[in-house]
């Protein structure tokens, strides 16, 4: 097993400052009890890749246990994407887990394929699967507390990052302590107390080649761009902290007011949230961008939105045009119909252009998820109607062959009610129905005439009168597609 010894770091010195290193388990320890993250009895899986952070925080957390008496397991999750290197770790972790003598989890993952499928980047896709994994070992094992070895140095770079790429004040917010069932007993602790730990208790761990990679971002910033500046200043990370506790507190006043116009406006169906564009403009910049962003987690978490995507979102509410639609990162699409702004997930669906015939009794329509049943009857004054807006009533003896298709440009119709010729497009914009929704409403057709905008609106044309003799019942009731 080839693992890597640290060598001794020596101390940050300036002429006013000197970094001192105090010792990592009492810090570690006052951090648990003031954050509440760990408590007696508690089950805790620790994240562990066995570089250095990781594998430290399994060590001090292995001797915490002792004084707080609570259970240890351990998480590893095999991206796959250094060959051999990856085998390694794996076995590398699973050495440690049985020199603690506690539970090793481990899982191979197909991190590229991930990040291909959804359109992302490696580390996104890695990070996904990760905590994925994370959360089905405390499912299946019982663990209540997931710790992870984030750190001080994490927080100066993931600030730096965030920065660089417009995320706005939200995206500037300090890691959590602490979220759901993730604690980081590391995020008070520098990433120098913990190389010297390992120095001075001989801890072992495994160096991952992709760290000294400057392609990624986050190790750019690391080794390229925070030395420069903390030769203008050693405190720069500490001002780059102090910063942050700033903005989480502002954060917090927006995130407020963000949630309780959530919990009151927003609305949920079919998978889509939306909200009336009049509240939204009702509301300051700043909030409303922490209810698009929340929005934005839950269609679709891999995507942090930048100040950039919400100047077009505003752009949008405030158009005149009542209709409109723009497509984001991760197939996110953000509409606009009429009063309401929609947040959904692109779905493709194809368009429908084959025109069906519709013969007496039952007719599947499975492209539309339709069945059209349909009845001859002689005409009775008192026939009671159906207010059902998918049963329709029609003259039988003006009905000739029928058909379904969807919606040409300049179809027309008389709706029933109206006298004259209307164009199906305007109809549509009347009854508010979004565009992309337009070529996927069926129309029954008599011959070359629209009698039934499904649904919507039969032709005055066709409708039942005094002198109806034979009555055409057309009923349109809903299947699931797969259904035999």
């Amino acid at each position: 097993m080839k693992a890597a010894v640290l060598q001794t770091v020596p101390a940050v010195t300036d002429k006013q400052f000197t970094f001192r290193i105090v010792d990592l388990i009492d810090k570690v320890k006052k951090i648990i009890k003031e954050e509440n993250l760990i408590k007696a009895g508690d089950n805790v899986l620790v994240g562990a890749s066995g570089g250095i952070d990781s594998t430290v925080l399994l060590h001090v957390l292995f001797e915490l246990s002792k004084l707080i008496d609570f259970k240890i397991g351990i998480a590893h999750l095999n991206h796959q994407l250094r060959g051999e290197e990856s085998t390694r770790d794996e076995m590398f972790v699973a050495d440690l887990a049985r020199k603690f003598s506690v539970p090793f989890h481990v899982k191979k993952a197909d991190v590229k394929g991930c990040a291909k499928d959804r359109g992302i980047s490696l580390q996104h896709a890695g990070r996904e699967l990760r905590y994925a994994f994370f959360e089905e070992v405390v499912y299946t094992y019982g663990y209540n507390k997931i710790a992870v070895a984030h750190n001080l140095d994490d927080q100066a770079e993931t600030f730096l990052l965030r920065m660089m790429k417009g995320t706005g004040i939200r995206g500037l917010s300090s890691i959590p302590v602490k979220r759901n069932k993730i604690i980081r007993p590391f995020l008070d602790v520098y990433r120098l107390e913990i190389r010297d730990y390992a120095l001075e208790h001989s801890v072992l761990y495994v160096e991952d080649s992709s760290n000294n990679k400057i392609v990624y971002e986050r190790n750019y910033i690391r080794k390229q761009v925070i030395p420069v500046l903390e030769k203008r200043n050693p405190l720069f990370k500490e001002k780059i902290i102090m910063l942050l506790q700033d903005i989480s507190a502002i954060n917090d006043l927006y995130g407020s007011k963000a949630e309780a116009f959530i919990r009151n406006e927003e609305k949920i169906e079919n998978g889509e949230i939306s909200f009336k564009i009049d509240a939204l403009k009702d509301i300051d910049g700043e909030t409303r961008f922490r209810v698009f962003a929340d929005a934005f987690t839950r269609i679709e978490p891999a995507f942090i939105p930048l100040r950039e995507h919400i100047r077009l979102i505003n752009s949008i509410i405030l158009s005149q045009k009542p209709n409109l639609m723009l497509d984001m990162p991760h197939k996110v699409r953000i509409k606009k119909v009429y009063n309401r702004l929609i947040f959904t997930k692109r779905a493709v669906i194809p368009k429908i252009t084959d025109i069906f015939t519709i013969n007496p009794g039952g007719n599947r329509l499975e492209h539309f998820g339709l069945m059209l049943d349909f009845s001859l009857s002689l005409h009775n004054a008192d026939m009671p109607y159906s207010p059902d807006r998918y049963a329709a009533h029609f003259d039988g003896d003006k009905i000739g062959d029928l058909s379904v298709r969807t919606f040409l440009n300049g179809d027309r119709f008389v709706p029933l009610g109206m006298k004259s010729l209307l164009k199906l497009k305007d109809y549509f914009i009347s009854q508010k129905i979004p565009r992309e929704e337009r070529r996927h409403i069926p129309l029954l057709m008599s011959g070359d005439d629209i009698i039934w905008v499904v649904g919507y609106r039969i032709d005055e044309r066709y409708k039942v009168s005094e002198g109806t003799k034979k009555v055409l019942k057309i009923s349109a009731r809903k299947i699931m597609i797969q259904e035999a």
